[in-house]
């Protein structure tokens, strides 16, 4: 058995609850929502992570309320916690905003990483907008439970010409009996609307190597821009990190026929990433000598990377193209490697590595939210393809997918979707866990939001034309 959590949104839905959180679980074939789990919210944009509790209260689910202003200018992010296993709130939101130490407001957590052992109730954290990664403090007084933001925090600084750093994940690993988080950050500029993804300049993303108990810098370990642009996942596997980096903008072509109109970016990588952080490009798309139809198997983005414990990896790939005005669909490949040889490559193509599969030609499909999720409890890996959840093995396709509408239980009588629900947010809930050490128990467990769109990361400072025209081309195919 294998289970995440999921968030969802609907702006089509009149009636007052507007976010949902749900269980969802897969035995091995499709994914259905565990009965009574999971909660409703009147709030159109929540993230949910599961996360160890500490103080003999165990697992615990944090559930994120992220704000905004008339303006759509975010403001501080409601927090609550809640115990899974009967869905009672054991943590009140918050009234007032949870602050750093300088009085910054805590606004968009967008990854969780919550140890085990004696570092259970200790959650490490990327802050989106405000760049910086953070330690919430979970604990027990008496019966009551607590959820505290702790002094240390750590700020990304851009590097960039006019850019603003934006953290977006972290890892905590223990070295020679020595805690470290590693975290990571997006660095990109914005001029004119937010919607025109030719008015976004990407610039290397940032990696750093940080104590676990200050979040300061360690000796050796960065901050460096040596990442590939718009990076946004890190993860951890068998001894190094592996990064996975958009390479640019998001792009949607500029026509309405594939493949001739897709376009992609030419610096997307995975990146192995040793402790030492030290960085080598294991793989990319095809560059912009590459034009001809032997390589259109790697004309897109590199969107995601499931590495399974029985040694199989799984490489998600896709852009966008224009089908028709605010509406993108997306093409691509689901590729199954072992994951042996994709630590051994070198600036390669995907379709060129040994035993390379591309189980899954992916053919217009609707949606802004990518990952795949290992499912470790039964050597298959979740994939969240844009609109729908699914189960992925070797072979392909399990099952059959879950959608938005089903997933979120936004459903009439006949089947039907009640307005216009989507997915928000997914990361794996227990038993299932992401961190994998070689020989070894999982010692965290691991958020995994995957890639969305810059306007889903954080609306701060979009203006509302901006997000309603993306809004119309999320919901153009619904």
């Amino acid at each position: 058995m294998s289970n995440v959590i999921a968030t969802f949104y609907n702006f089509g839905e009149t009636g007052a609850n507007k976010g949902r959180v749900r269980l969802i679980s897969s035995s091995g074939s499709t994914p259905a929502v565990v009965s009574g789990s999971g909660v409703d919210i009147t709030n159109t944009d929540p993230i949910a992570f599961y996360f160890n509790g500490g103080s003999s209260t165990g697992t615990r689910v944090l559930l994120v309320q992220r704000r905004y202003n008339a303006s759509y200018v975010q403001i501080f992010c409601y927090l609550s916690v809640y115990d899974p296993s009967t869905w009672t709130q054991t943590v009140a939101p918050n009234t007032a905003a949870y602050q750093y130490s300088d009085s910054t407001d805590l606004l968009n957590i967008y990854n969780l990483n919550s140890p085990g052992g004696t570092a259970s109730g200790t959650l490490y954290g990327a802050d989106y907008s405000a760049g910086r990664v953070f330690k919430l403090v979970h604990g027990k007084t008496g019966g009551t439970e607590t959820l505290t933001l702790d002094t240390p925090y750590y700020q990304f600084a851009a590097t960039g010409s006019g850019a603003t750093a934006y953290s977006v994940d972290t890892v905590f690993n223990t070295e020679s009996s020595v805690d470290y988080v590693y975290a990571v950050a997006q660095q990109y500029a914005v001029s004119g609307s937010g919607s025109d993804p030719a008015n976004y300049t990407y610039y290397n993303s940032i990696i750093v190597k940080l104590d676990a108990g200050t979040l300061a810098p360690v000796t050796g370990g960065g901050p460096s821009a040596t990442l590939a642009p718009n990076v946004f996942d890190l993860q951890y596997y068998g001894g190094n990190l592996y990064a996975t980096a958009l390479g640019g903008a998001q792009w949607y072509g500029t026509g309405t026929s594939y493949p001739n109109t897709v376009k992609w970016n030419y610096a997307s990588r995975i990146q192995k990433v040793t402790t030492g952080l030290t960085v080598t490009d294991l793989v990319r798309p095809a560059n912009a000598s590459e034009t001809g139809s032997t390589y259109n198997n790697d004309k897109f983005d590199i969107r995601a990377l499931g590495l399974v414990s029985d040694g199989t990896a799984y490489i998600l790939t896709g852009s966008y193209y224009t089908e028709s005005a605010y509406n993108y669909l997306l093409n691509g490949r689901l590729w199954k490697v072992s994951a042996s040889t994709l630590f051994a490559a070198s600036n390669a193509l995907i379709s060129s590595l040994s035993g390379a599969t591309a189980i899954e030609s992916l053919a217009d499909l609707p949606g802004f939210m990518w990952a795949l999720l290992p499912a470790n409890d039964l050597s298959k890996v979740w994939g969240m393809l844009g609109d729908n959840l699914t189960i992925y093995d070797a072979t392909g396709l399990v099952g059959d997918p879950i959608d938005a509408a089903n997933a979120s239980e936004w459903v009439d009588g006949s089947g039907d979707p009640i307005g216009s629900p989507a997915f928000n947010a997914i990361s794996l809930a227990t038993p299932s866990i992401s961190k994998l050490k070689a020989g070894a128990a999982p010692a965290s467990i691991k958020s995994v939001r995957g890639f969305v769109h810059p306007l889903l990361a954080s609306r701060a400072g979009i203006k509302p034309e901006d997000f309603d025209k993306f809004i119309s081309a999320h919901f153009a195919k619904q």
